[in-house]
C-alpha cells in the first residue's frame, strides 16, 4: 500500500460529483477515494481561498507524506492569476507538494469537450448537430453552462457532473484545461 495521503480541494460539489466518477480511472495502485484520497468540497471560490491556508497547515502534521490537488473554475478571472493565487495560498503556509488545476473557463468546459460523452448522458441531445459549430471548437473559452443550458434544455450541474465521468474518452476531449488536469494528476500522484 501507498503510504501517502492526498487531500483534493475543490470549490463546489459538482466538482466533487465530477472527480468521484473521473478519479478511479487515474489514481494509481495504492491511492484510493475515501480510503488514502479525500475531496473535501466548499461552497464556492472565496470559501475555499479561506479555508486552503488553515487546511494545509494541518495537512503538515499528519503523520503519513500529505500531497494536496486544488481544483477552481476560472470564470471571468485571468487563469494564471487564479493559479497563481492558489499556489501563494499554499506555499505559504506549507511546504507541501501541491498541484494547481483551473477549469477554464468552468467544469461545463470539459463536457463541451466531449461532445460524443454528452449525447451518450442526454440522449435527445444530437451531437453531430453542434461539435462543428465554431463556438464548441475550442470548449475553454465559452459560457459553458449557457451554452449547455441553450442546447439541453433539462441540463442541471449536479447530474451532469454525475452522468457524465463514465461517458467520456479522456484522450478525445478538446478542452485543453481538461487535458491538463488529466496529465498533471497522473504526473502528480504518479511522483
Amino acid at each position: 500500500m501507498n503510504k501517502m495521503q492526498v487531500e483534493i480541494l475543490v470549490e463546489e460539489r459538482s466538482m466533487e460529483f465530477f472527480l468521484r466518477g473521473v478519479l478511479p480511472s487515474l489514481l494509481p495502485e495504492g491511492i484510493s477515494l475515501d480510503e488514502n484520497c479525500f475531496i473535501r468540497a466548499h461552497e464556492g471560490k472565496q470559501h475555499l481561498q479561506k479555508e486552503i491556508p488553515p487546511k494545509v497547515r494541518a495537512y503538515q502534521h499528519y503523520s503519513i507524506p500529505t500531497k494536496v490537488i486544488i481544483i477552481q473554475d476560472q470564470d471571468s478571472s485571468d487563469c494564471k492569476e487564479v493559479k497563481q493565487k492558489l499556489a501563494a495560498l499554499v506555499n505559504e503556509n506549507s511546504t507541501l507538494p501541491s498541484l494547481v488545476r483551473i477549469a477554464c473557463r468552468e467544469l461545463e468546459a470539459w463536457y463541451l469537450g466531449d461532445m460524443d460523452a454528452l449525447e451518450k448522458a442526454y440522449p435527445h441531445f444530437k451531437a453531430e448537430r453542434h461539435r462543428n459549430r465554431a463556438k464548441f471548437r475550442d470548449p475553454d473559452t465559452c459560457n459553458a453552462s449557457d451554452e449547455l443550458r441553450k442546447i439541453i434544455p433539462d441540463f442541471q450541474k449536479s447530474t451532469a457532473a454525475r452522468r457524465m465521468p463514465s461517458e467520456m474518452d479522456f484522450s478525445k476531449n478538446r478542452s485543453g484545461s481538461f487535458q491538463h488536469l488529466v496529465k498533471g494528476l497522473k504526473s502528480f500522484l504518479s511522483q
